[in-house]
This record gives C-alpha cells, structure tokens and sequence, in this order.
C-alpha cells in the first residue's frame, strides 16, 4: 500500500474514538428502549410483571456471558471485523423486536441483543490501547465510553418521538437501521491498523514502546495473574454503585421525593450528563499526570484513589431533606462513577499486550454485570425492609472496598511501575 492515499495518524485516531463513541450511543438507545417502553409493552402484548422480568433478565444473562466470549473473539479477529460483527448481530436483534407478538418472541430477541450489545466496550479498549499512546489513551478511552450515559439522556424523548410518529414496532427498528446503514458503512470505510495511515517514525516508536509484548493466552492462564484479578475485583465491587443509578433513580426519584413522570422526564437525566463529564474529565485528570512524568498505572491508581474518598458522600442521599441537594450529591456519585470506570478500563491497555487487552476487558465486563445483577436482588430485599437509605449506604462502602482489593492485588505492579523508567515531562 503506498502511502499517498494514506489519511493521517494524528487526525483518524479521533475519527476512531468518534466513531467508537457513537456505536456506544446506539448501543444504549437499543438498550433502553424497552424500559422506556415497559408499560405500553406490557398493555400492547398482554406481558404480566414476571414475563417484563423474564425479558429483562434474558438480556442479562446473555450479555454477562458474552462480554468474556467477544472479548476472546475481537482480540482473535481484529477490531475492525469485531466491531462490524457486534453491531451488526445487535442491530438486527434491535430491529427484530419490532416483530416481537409476545412474551416468549419478545424475551427471544432480548436475549439476542444480549449477544451482540456488549462486543463494543471490548472492542473500544482494544481500538484505543493500538492508537493511542499512554498519555492520551485515558481521554479517549473517557470520550468513547461518554457515549453510554449521552445514549441513556436521549433515549428516553427519542423513543418517545419516534413511538408518538411511527409506532412502538418502529422504535425497536429505527436504531437497528441506523446502525446498520449509518454506523457500519462508516467504520468501515475508516477503520484500519495505526501503520497502515501517514504515521512518523517518532510516533511509531511511542506507541512500540509502550506495547506490552506477549502471545494470546487461555482464560486460565489470565486468571493466574494477580493484576487481572486486581482488574476484576476493581469492577465487580464498584459497578454495582452504577447500576444503582442507572436502574433504580427514577424508582427512587418517584416513590421517595414524590416526583411526578413528567418531572422524572425533566430532571432524571442530569445525572447522566454529570456521568458523561466524569468519563471524560477521569481520564484527562490521569493523562496529565502522566505527561507530568508519573507512570500510566500509578497515574490511573491516583485518580481512582481520589474517587473511592469522595464517593462515601453518597451514603448522605437517603438522609438529605432537600431533593435538590440530593439531586446534587447524585450528579456527584454519577460523575465519580464514570470517572472510576474509564480509569479502571484505562487500566487494561496500560497492563495488558494487545494480543489480551479485549479478553480481558470482556473478564471486567463479565464479572461487572455478574455484580449489578447480584447487588440488584440484594437491594430488592433491603429496599423492602429497610427503604432507600440502606441502599444508598451500601453504596457508598463499595468504592472504598474496591480501591482496598485493587491495592492488595495490583501492590507488585504499582511499585515496579513506580521504579522504573517514567516518561519525560511533555512526552
């Protein structure tokens, strides 16, 4: 390939994240379609309260295991085919759902979506460990994930939108098509390998050094390494914070401070442009320290540091008279929480070859979902006992917990990085 028709490096690496960034929004419309649909589902297909929950959980359960199966396979096939096929398998679940007659069919294509939905975050942290360099790898790895939490703000009037012009079946069909024949041709025709565009020596060599060198190994020889286990348990003990937001918020918003629909529908979304802040901002905070000279997985650690003293504020929001104060204290846990994830993902290139960096992703992903789904049935039954306060107080413990289990298992990797050779100042 000759190098004329070659687009540069500098340029198309933030044409990557873009394009990363908007799969992730698509990805949370499909998502959250049917919650946002829920009560017109239920009356239009006869669905009781246990046939919601079954197609609810059908969609857990595959997309807890298939995080670790999609992040085996993009790290076999490649980024560019992995997320193509991702997409692709989920848009057609997405759209298929429009066809949906019942309970059974309905929970069918759930567990479909499942299946395809969560290859992206893999794919995503793979894309960015091979394009960018450490020191910019934390602000691209938070612009990309961003685009969950702007998919969970404009899920809710977009599907409105479209159901009030075209129908429900067409909500489920419109976000699959525009994967399809928007996303896809897209990254296509954009996505490449880093040296396959205008490339200096100078940055061919950044991102060769940085490369941590080794072969693809089994899922068991992953698990024999304390710095994966490190990984996990930095997931599986702070998604669950979340997931609580994510999920339980407009709940709680109602029952507890007695707010109306229409006013959940004005309000509920701030905190997930205060998440989207805190994705972006986490990574920028430890990007500068690297270019200040720290080392990438101390740098990371640092941040994450900083988050688990400050989210036990979050335990104040059951107590706090004001709903507007506490609406402020939970834009803040949103924004630790995003800010805790794209460190954590961050993470993953920092110590992972290129050839793993995806299978381990798909391990964080896979054990984070398995710990939302296990703390969601613990809140079910603390909620009914004890009222919202008692979730919010587990809540704020799990960050600090998992900064505690992070340290114990990354502490040989932490100091090795601190002795050895830190980056210039302005790398």
């Amino acid at each position: 390939m000759s190098d004329t028709p070659r687009l540069a490096y500098r340029n198309l690496r933030w044409w990557v994240v873009g394009l990363l960034f908007f799969a992730t929004v698509i990805n949370y419309v499909d998502r959250q379609t049917l919650s946002i649909l829920g009560t017109t589902l239920r009356k239009e297909l006869n669905l009781t309260e246990q046939d919601y929950a079954n197609c609810v959980s059908a969609f857990l359960v595959s997309y807890a295991v298939m995080y670790s199966v999609s992040g085996r396979l993009i790290d076999r096939v490649g980024v560019k085919v992995g997320a193509a096929a991702c997409v692709i398998w989920w848009s057609i679940a997405a759209a298929l759902t429009g066809l949906a007659r019942g309970p059974l069919s309905l929970a069918g294509f759930r567990f479909l979506l499942g299946v395809g939905e969560p290859g992206i975050f893999p794919a995503g942290m793979k894309a960015c460990g091979e394009w960018f360099p450490g020191r910019l790898r934390g602000t691209a790895i938070g612009i990309f994930s961003s685009g969950s939490s702007v998919g969970a703000i404009i899920a809710a009037p977009l599907v409105v939108w479209m159901t009030h012009h075209w129908g429900w079946r067409m909500a489920f069909v419109i976000p699959g098509v525009v994967g399809l024949l928007v996303w896809l041709p897209l990254w296509l025709a954009v996505y490449r390998q880093p040296k396959e565009t205008r490339m200096t020596a100078a940055e061919a060599a950044e991102l060769d050094a940085e490369a941590v060198a080794g072969p693809r190994r089994s899922w068991l020889a992953l698990l024999r390494e304390r710095k994966v286990w490190a990984l996990v348990l930095g997931r599986v003990g702070a998604d669950p914070v979340w997931y609580l937001y994510l999920f339980w918020l407009p709940d709680y918003l109602q029952r507890v401070r007695n707010l109306s629909l229409v006013e959940i529908g004005l309000y509920a979304w701030i905190p997930f442009l205060f998440a989207d802040l805190g994705a972006v901002f986490g990574g920028v905070i430890s990007d500068r320290l690297i270019k200040r000279g720290w080392a990438a997985p101390r740098a990371r650690f640092a941040v994450l540091c900083g988050i688990a003293a400050l989210a036990p504020l979050g335990a104040a929001v059951g107590f706090i008279e004001s709903t507007v104060a506490a609406m402020g204290v939970i834009c803040v846990i949103a924004f630790l929480c995003q800010a805790w994830s794209t460190n954590m993902a961050t993470l993953v290139p920092d110590l992972t070859s290129r050839s793993e960096t995806a299978s381990v992703m798909g391990l964080l992903g896979t054990s984070g979902s398995l710990g939302g789904i296990a703390f969601s049935q613990v809140l079910g039954f603390s909620i009914a006992l004890f009222g919202y306060s008692s979730a919010f107080v587990m809540a704020a413990i799990l960050h600090p917990l998992s900064l505690l289990l992070l340290f114990l298992f990354l502490r040989p990797t932490l100091r090795a990085a601190s002795e050895s050779a830190e980056a210039p100042v302005g790398r």
